[in-house]
């Protein structure tokens, strides 16, 4: 398949890039800069474009006619820019290869939203149950959890313009490298304040890419959306006692509910495409 990956020059990216790459897609790279050198990955086409310019973008996917576009370009959070710059860009950004990938006759979009696009990450709220899915989020004012949210909301949108192009949404977790673990291990030395903002969950980025893989190869219909996450947390205490001291209530947890599960649950693309996580930090420890 001939796969467009915006982004492809950030840390998920460059993993999808080699995951669809060694799968055998025809992969093109559309990213701010061309990367060259040693992290280029042999075999892949490397463009520069500004995916805010509806012209490039159109022009682009036009001349290329890809059958598949796995859309990650995004400014990652607040702290990159004015909140203002972090929201107009993902969501013009989106909306650009979007309509294009449905002008040019794109068959499979898979989009990277965010964990924050759930809301419960900036807010004091639990959510009612845990593990939660795809279905329970709550509003949030976060500048970059509107846009990653409102990209879903655009998602929905398009198939109705579009309806030979099915759209999947990949609500991301906290990314972590392979070289990132220790970030994992500050967490659990600070608690219970560090990384309780997302539950204490995680995301190996090598799970992500197979993810985006999964997601491309699979089928589906319309816009769906999935929770993707590692399927443990990164705390070596139980998760009910975790909630309990940070949050000061009790969890509503599932009877079944493991004391090292994480709080995302990913079944439902388990079910569509077969997809689990398969890195875990506690695989690293001794």
């Amino acid at each position: 398949m001939k796969v467009i990956v915006t982004g492809g020059n950030g840390k998920v990216g460059r993993f999808t890039v080699k995951e669809l790459a060694a799968a055998g897609h025809e992969v093109i790279s559309l990213d701010k800069e061309k990367l060259e050198g040693d992290r280029a990955v042999p075999g892949v086409l490397y463009i520069p474009v500004d995916l805010t310019e509806n012209g490039e973008v159109a022009d682009l996917l036009a001349d290329i006619k890809p059958e598949g576009l796995c859309h990650i370009a995004a400014l990652p959070n607040p702290t990159w820019g004015a909140r203002s710059k972090v929201f107009s860009n993902n969501i013009i950004s989106t909306y650009n290869l979007m309509q294009s990938a449905g002008d040019s006759g794109v068959k499979r979009l898979i989009y990277a939203s965010s964990e924050m696009a759930t809301g419960w990450l900036t807010t004091e709220v639990l959510p009612s149950r845990f593990p939660f899915n795809e279905e329970d989020r709550v509003d949030s004012g976060n500048a970059y959890a509107m846009s990653k949210y409102m990209g879903e909301t655009i998602s929905d949108s398009m198939i109705v313009r579009y309806p030979d192009m099915p759209i999947c949404s990949l609500r991301i977790n906290n990314v972590i490298m392979p070289d990132g673990y220790h970030i994992l291990r500050e967490r659990r030395e600070q608690f219970p304040v560090a990384g309780s903002w997302n539950y204490w969950s995680y995301i190996d980025v090598r799970d992500v890419a197979t993810a985006f893989r999964a997601a491309l190869e699979g089928d589906s219909a319309g816009h769906e959306v999935f929770l993707i996450a590692a399927k443990d947390t990164c705390l070596d205490r139980p998760i009910q006692e975790a909630i309990k001291i940070r949050y000061k209530e009790e969890g509503n947890f599932a009877s079944d509910h493991g004391p090292y599960d994480s709080c995302f649950g990913c079944s439902k693309i388990k079910a569509a495409f077969g997809w689990e996580a398969q890195h875990s930090w506690r695989d690293l420890e001794p």
